[in-house]
């Protein structure tokens, strides 16, 4: 499946990765597979919310057959 990154994490890995999500998974197996392949993002990571089909989740089990879209939103920083 792929995911759509944004902001640093899209600079710095890309705008997009590839995981390889079981059949119903939950929003933190998301976060901890991008962690396991980018460690150096885990703060970045810890802070970020998952969308799923343009919705923010934190559902505990997610089947994978109803996701057209997952992306990561890292936390927005300025002033």
């Amino acid at each position: 499946m792929k995911v759509k990154l944004f902001s640093v994490l899209a600079e710095k890995i890309g705008p997009t990765i590839e995981l390889d999500l079981p059949q119903v998974f939950k929003s933190s197996e998301v976060l901890d597979q991008i962690k396991e392949k980018h460690p150096d993002y885990a703060d970045v990571l810890n802070q970020s919310l998952v969308a799923v089909n343009e919705e923010y989740t934190n559902e505990e089990d997610i089947s994978l057959d109803s996701v057209d879209e997952i992306a990561i939103i890292p936390p927005v920083s300025g002033g």
